[in-house]
C-alpha cells in the first residue's frame, strides 16, 4: 500500500460510513457524504448505531449525536434548532447589514415611469 507524502494517508484506503457494520463504499458518493463519512441511508436514518450507541445524524451539525439530543423524529439537534429559531425570530432592525427582509430602492415602483396597460401597434 502506498502513502501520500503530504497527508500520510493511504492512496488506496476506502472511504466508509461511520455507522457500525456499514459496508457502504463512499468513494463514488456525493461530496457531502464523503466529507462527513456517512452514507446517504445512515444520514437520514432515525436511529444508527455508532460506537455501540444509538445515535442520529444531525443535518445542522453534520455529526452524530445521541438520540436524547433530538426532539421526536427531527433531524436537527435541539441546540442547533434553538439557534436557528432565534435567528429567525430576530427583528429586522437587529439583523446584521442589509438583510433579505429589507427592500432595495430598485423594488420601489415610484422610481419607474408609469406604463400604459395596452400598447397600440
Amino acid at each position: 500500500m502506498e502513502t501520500d507524502d503530504e497527508t500520510g494517508y493511504s492512496s488506496y484506503s476506502m472511504l466508509c460510513c461511520q455507522a457500525d457494520n456499514c459496508t457502504a463504499d463512499l468513494t463514488d458518493a456525493k461530496k457531502y457524504h464523503r466529507r462527513h463519512k456517512v452514507c446517504e441511508f445512515h444520514a437520514k436514518a432515525p436511529v444508527v448505531i455508532v460506537a455501540g450507541m444509538q445515535q442520529r445524524f444531525c443535518q445542522q451539525c453534520s455529526k452524530f449525536h445521541e438520540l436524547q439530543e433530538f426532539d421526536d423524529m427531527k433531524r436537527s439537534c435541539r441546540q442547533r434548532l434553538a439557534g436557528h429559531n432565534q435567528r429567525r425570530r430576530r427583528n429586522p432592525s437587529e439583523a446584521h447589514g442589509e438583510g433579505s427582509n429589507q427592500r432595495s430602492k430598485a423594488d420601489d415602483p415610484s422610481l419607474y415611469p408609469k406604463q400604459e396597460r395596452f400598447r397600440s401597434f
